[in-house]
């Protein structure tokens, strides 16, 4: 009797496995540079699955759309104007009331060739974006409910004027950041756990914003780079602990590395926590 449930149930897996499989279509779109020099990519992308990995080829991207035709509507379009690449990537939910993040499943690829800018809003999702190496101008990370993680495994090789990241509710890991090679960074954390890596390459001086609204933070700040830390101050709703011998408390809510006032690359931190905690660490 066991032995012939276990293979009603065995069946009854495979069927449900084809079934969902037999919904889903696959398309693959390729974007030729067609004569521009830079790119502006921007991403409305709904619920779902969504993996970003950068690439040295000619083409400026290449897009692997797994998606439930019966439910899910997706758009790819690029046009080339004054010698920019404007791609528009878009995805949404036919009934929002019965959502399934594995009706909507992107696979992007970009080059490491051009001068990009780059434009992200997406929903409940699981995510997974390496930007490493990619040259960006400005970029704009907008998530709503979501797990993932966002890495440059690379330095960028030009300077980012801006990066902007805000995350609802979610568990988020940002790695290596300091490969961005930015001017300014602004994190703005609603509800969740976040871990923010701030390590990697630097040049000159970078400025970070933090806003934790409700949960907690665990951020890393290289051990290489001059740091000053400004902070709205811990309070019975929220505390903020700073894990490092070389960064001294040198006025109220201000924390200083000895060195920072004479480096040439250094990082200015300023942090505001609502009800949570935040943990700093030098490594």
């Amino acid at each position: 009797m066991k032995k012939t449930l276990l293979i009603l149930g065995l069946m009854t897996f495979f069927a449900i496995s084809l079934s969902v499989s037999a919904r889903m279509k696959q398309v693959t779109k390729e974007i030729d540079l067609d004569g521009a020099d830079r790119i502006m990519i921007t991403a409305e992308l709904g619920a779902g699955e969504f993996r970003i990995e950068p690439r040295d080829m000619e083409m400026v991207a290449i897009v692997d759309i797994s998606y439930n035709p019966r439910r899910t509507d997706y758009e790819v379009d690029y046009k080339v104007s004054r010698s920019t690449g404007y791609l528009s990537l878009e995805s949404d939910h036919r009934n929002n009331m019965n959502i399934d993040t594995d009706d909507n499943e992107w696979d992007i690829t970009l080059s490491t060739r051009y001068e990009t800018t780059l434009q992200i809003e997406i929903g409940a999702c699981e995510a997974d974006m390496d930007l490493g190496g990619i040259p960006l101008e400005e970029l704009s990370i907008e998530i709503g409910a979501a797990s993932g993680r966002v890495v440059f495994s690379e330095p960028n090789p030009i300077r980012m004027k801006r990066l902007d990241i805000e995350a609802g509710a979610s568990s988020l890991e940002l790695e290596e950041i300091g490969n961005a090679n930015f001017e300014q960074f602004s994190f703005e954390g609603g509800v969740g756990s976040f871990t923010i890596d701030l390590r990697g390459e630097y040049n000159g001086e970078s400025e970070v914003d933090i806003e934790i609204g409700l949960g907690s933070a665990e951020i890393y700040l290289p051990d290489n780079v001059a740091v000053r830390i400004e902070t709205s101050g811990g309070n019975w709703l929220s505390s903020i602990d700073i894990h490092s011998r070389d960064i001294e408390e040198i006025d109220d809510d201000l924390f200083e590395t000895e060195d920072f006032d004479s480096a040439d690359i250094r990082i200015i931190l300023t942090l505001d926590v609502g009800l949570g905690s935040v943990d700093i660490y030098r490594r």
